[in-house]
């Protein structure tokens, strides 16, 4: 990846922010409702860091107005310019109680498209930098391959692209081999071993990082609360062991470690700087329980870096 200089950047967050129902616990008798989706825990996470993102994003009428409060408050979001009519807001029900986390789509908003991209295209007073986070499929590969071609950096997310959903119950299962050329404009590529597979089609971990290298410079690796690998043209280059905290809730943590990383990047330049300073992230929001847990300090962050132990 190459360093930026020193002019100032922007940040935009493009995904389907989410209404969760969400199982903790075997004898809870109803689910919990929280705010979720990336545009909702990046924004307000970059926000209390002091960053400026900007979102793109769709959610439905049903989109309880306690919600766009709070988002407007922690992060100055408008989430009523985003209102798709005749559609409902996304949302999962999530069921943490297994050893495996379960997911079941229960309605999804409108997609997105080039147009809702284009007053964010036109602006070239900053160095842009878009983190594409889909959840449900709202950004399709070809749109992934249009608008990357718009921006300076782009960080995706592979949560989105690879999931699929059974077509009786809505649960969430994923694709196996994508067209990944569509990634040709993309410099960092988050994802988990599941999600390695997918895109390629393969169970073989250094069979999928050689193939999805030949598109994408930069890819993370992550592992749950487990060690982030870095990987630059199909090489290791770093890992980075999180220090332990007690974990409430890790819904979100992914976007959060994406967005904050992508900022961190654009402002530093430096790779490890900005693989530490996400994995503090993530690291610190686990600890809380909802949307609250994107609300870092930057002071706190800047401290608690230093417990993350990057091996090379």
């Amino acid at each position: 990846m190459e360093t930026k200089d020193e002019k100032s950047f922007s940040i935009l967050v493009a995904g389907h922010i989410v209404v969760d129902e969400i199982i903790d616990t075997p004898d809870q008798t109803s689910p919990r409702r929280a705010l979720g989706g990336a545009p909702s825990y990046s924004s307000i996470a970059l926000s209390s860091l002091g960053y400026n993102p900007e979102i793109v994003t769709r959610v439905g009428s049903d989109f309880p107005d306690d919600y766009a409060s709070f988002l407007k408050k922690k992060s100055g979001m408008e989430v009523g310019k985003w209102l798709a009519s005749g559609f409902k807001t996304t949302r999962y029900r999530i069921d943490r109680t297994g050893e495996h986390r379960r997911m079941w789509l229960l309605a999804k908003c409108k997609d997105l498209t080039y147009d809702d991209f284009r007053p964010f295209i036109s602006d070239s007073s900053s160095a842009k930098a878009l983190v594409i986070n889909p959840v449900a499929g709202e950004i399709s590969l070809s749109l992934l391959e249009r608008v990357s071609k718009e921006f300076d950096h782009v960080f995706i997310d592979s949560q989105g692209f690879v999931r699929k959903f059974d077509k009786n119950t809505g649960e969430l299962g994923m694709r196996s081999g994508l067209d990944i050329s569509a990634l040709a404009g993309v410099d960092v590529l988050k994802t988990d071993l599941e999600e390695l597979s997918a895109w390629v089609g393969t169970s073989n971990k250094e069979s999928a990082i050689r193939q999805l290298s030949r598109f994408v410079s930069t890819l993370l690796l992550t592992s749950g609360p487990g060690a982030v690998e870095v990987y630059e043209q199909g090489t290791q280059k770093l890992r980075a062991i999180p220090f332990m905290v007690d974990v409430s809730d890790t819904t979100g943590a992914g976007d959060i470690m994406m967005s904050t990383f992508a900022a961190r990047y654009m402002e530093s330049g430096n790779l490890e700087e900005a693989l530490k300073f996400a994995v503090t992230c993530s690291t610190l929001a686990i600890k809380n329980y909802g949307i609250e847990k994107a609300i870092l300090s930057k002071l706190q962050v800047e401290t608690e870096m230093k417990r993350v132990e990057i091996r090379k």
